[in-house]
């Protein structure tokens, strides 16, 4: 599916420049300008109508992207990509989505100088809520079941114990189809961030106001007079392009370094990890390996030291009983949960954060960033409600715990970024640390445009 274009203009010489599809750092192509866009709020989006107007009325939408996860009962673990709009206000209209018009029409920053921006009147933690419902919905899915026929031997003392009588209608694998039902437990959802796009509309005046799409012109709502009088005054008075903060590091003045999709920035100059809260920039302590392999390219890992003393897990020793390892630590440690920074299919990405979390691998905090560091895609925030989601996939005797999953209640005392060494072989990222896991590199690289 085609990203989204965004079409802006250079802050500091106005040349044209186009934006991908969850694009923060702003690259101009003639001044060589590079800056982290920090819009106020949410990234507010508008679709460009056919015919531009300056009484063109923009409906808004809330886009909600993310990954979704969901444990249920009988114990199982699922994942999806969730990427939908929801219609942000109260007027009635035909379309409650946008669907891919977003993929497929041109996309600029909203202005109100350009139009009228109706401000949402649906707030999106309702929205979110009403997106996380849809992960603890009860699913159904089809089984099919062989049963493996049970053949008895006769008459054993004869010349011959089998029928040597015509099989063709006897069919030694029979199947049959049943629908399992799965209830949800506990979910979690880790957002991208939310955006507004404001789809264009134009009014017909009459007894009664046509609302027609502003792309085809297609009727998609009606309002009375008073109606429409009293949605122009909902019109958002300023509206203006997100900023921008310069990529220099706010404490040495180095360059800072960064994927165009990156959540956190790196400098090499003073060997520091930055994220962008509230329009500045924060630091994040960072940790590494002890050893560490000059040919290794390193993926970065959110590692959040935790308790969950409802389940009985305080350190390393409680984790390898409650995962049934065969291995039990001598000495007990603090106990870590490990979740990628970085985005894959929900699937693999279930299994990375099993994997790492069941290893508990050493870090230590650094002073030194590591040699090409692949980019922090995930942000931080939300990923605390991952833990009872990687504790269903690790946990043993799932009857046990999981009706407890959603009381889980973990402490979080403290979250770090931790980057971790792989070695790239043909087609494979592997990690050889305390365990042996590979990771193909495409899924890395088209895990850059989930």
């Amino acid at each position: 599916m085609r990203s989204w274009q965004v079409e802006t203009q250079c802050p500091q010489c106005g040349a044209p420049v186009t934006l991908k599809e969850a694009q923060h750092v702003l690259s101009c192509s003639y001044c060589k300008t590079r800056l982290y866009l920090t819009p106020n709020g949410p990234f507010r989006y508008a679709i460009s109508p056919k015919t531009a107007s300056a009484e063109t009325i923009y409906i808004p939408f809330w886009r909600i992207k993310g990954l979704g996860f969901t444990a249920y009962l009988p114990p199982k673990t699922a994942g999806s990509l969730i990427d939908k709009t929801y219609l942000a206000t109260d007027v009635s209209l035909d379309m409650v989505s946008l669907g891919t018009r977003p993929q497929v029409m041109r996309l600029g920053f909203a202005n109100s100088q350009k139009g009228l921006f109706i401000r949402p009147r649906r707030d999106f933690k309702r929205l979110l809520d009403c997106a996380i419902r849809q992960l603890n919905s009860p699913i159904t899915e089809r089984e099919t079941i062989r049963d493996d026929p049970n053949i008895f031997l006769t008459d054993i003392s004869g010349g011959d114990p089998f029928d040597r009588s015509d099989f063709s209608h006897w069919s030694p694998e029979r199947t049959r189809t049943v629908f399992k039902k799965y209830d949800p437990v506990v979910s979690a959802f880790l957002d991208e961030g939310n955006s507004l796009v404001y789809f264009p509309v134009t009014a017909e005046a009459g007894d009664t106001v046509i609302l027609s799409d502003g792309l085809t012109n297609r009727p998609i709502g009606k309002l009375t007079p008073s109606g429409l009088e009293r949605l122009t005054k909902t019109a958002a008075t300023a509206m203006s392009p997100p900023g921008a903060l310069p990529l220099l590091c706010p404490n040495c003045g180095w360059d800072l370094d960064c994927a165009e999709e990156s959540r956190a920035v790196l400098c090499p100059g003073c060997d520091k990890v930055w994220e962008i809260r509230r329009g500045h920039y924060a630091s994040i302590p960072f940790e590494v390996p002890a050893k560490g392999n000059p040919d290794a390219f390193y993926l970065p890992f959110w590692k959040i030291k935790t308790t969950i003393p409802r389940l009985a897990l305080h350190d390393t020793r409680d984790l390898a009983r409650f995962a049934n390892q065969s291995h039990i630590p001598r000495k007990p440690s603090p106990l870590h949960v490990f979740i990628p920074a970085f985005k894959m299919r929900p699937r693999l990405f279930l299994q990375l954060c099993k994997v790492f979390t069941c290893a508990q691998p050493e870090t230590h905090p650094a002073d030194r960033l590591p040699k090409a560091p692949y980019p922090i895609l995930l942000k931080r925030d939300g990923i605390r409600e991952m833990i009872p989601i990687v504790l269903a996939e690790i946990g043993a005797k799932k009857a046990r715990f999981y009706p407890n999953l959603n009381r889980a209640e973990p402490a979080v005392e403290r979250v770090t970024l931790a980057f971790l060494p792989f070695r790239q072989t043909g087609y494979e990222a592997v990690y050889e640390g305390n365990v042996t896991f590979a990771i193909p590199r495409n899924v890395l690289k088209w895990g850059r445009k989930l």
